[in-house]
């Protein structure tokens, strides 16, 4: 088995940020046009983005700046965040409108007791049209600090789900192992994260 990581980047605030991209399906498939993200520290605000220039497959009734379940089941990028150990971690998923949902994990799948996703204090917004969709979330870093976490020992993953028109999936991530089924929660593959700026 095969590991490919690429490491997800953190811009500082005062720099000028630049797209990172999936470019490739956990099938090695190429993924067309790419889905492109950046992480980017803003005052207090770990600031985390998604676009892509096809239209959307969002799940119906969600509303952007909402917590909303199942958001996985249609257009989604995954955020996956984790200290220097590999429990406990984060994930975070945006929706192309701006709808998202969170939660704190000891062990894959395995709930963090006691963390309470919705009462955070994440923004949250998108826009969606018939050619392309962006979305961003504010997590306020007191989030991290809460869980133990300091941006040097940040370890990453951006993912992404898409809902193809006859009903299967496409996934693609910064962290793949080949011939193994998709699965995102593998906290011991994320590589640290690079500062820049």
């Amino acid at each position: 088995m095969s590991i490919e990581q690429t490491a997800c980047k953190i811009w500082r605030e005062a720099a000028v940020y630049s797209m990172q991209q999936l470019v490739r399906d956990w099938e090695g498939a190429q993924v067309e046009p790419p889905i492109s993200f950046s992480m980017q520290l803003e005052e207090e605000e770990l600031v985390m983005r998604a676009q892509r220039e096809a239209p959307a497959n969002v799940q119906p009734g969600s509303q952007g700046g909402v917590f909303t379940p199942l958001l996985w089941k249609y257009d989604v990028a995954e955020f996956f965040l984790r200290g220097k150990g590999v429990k406990p971690y984060m994930e975070i998923n945006l929706a192309p409108n701006g709808a998202w949902w969170a939660a704190v994990f000891d062990d894959p799948r395995v709930d963090h007791p006691g963390f309470d996703a919705a009462a955070m204090a994440v923004r949250s917004r998108g826009q969606c049209n018939d050619l392309r969709w962006e979305a961003e979330l504010r997590l306020p870093l007191v989030t991290l600090h809460e869980l133990g976490w300091t941006l040097e020992d940040l370890h990453a993953s951006a993912c992404v789900v898409l809902l193809q028109k006859d009903g299967s999936y496409r996934y693609a991530s910064t962290t793949m192992q080949t011939s193994e089924k998709p699965d995102f929660h593998r906290p011991w593959y994320w590589p640290p994260v690079q500062i820049q700026g």
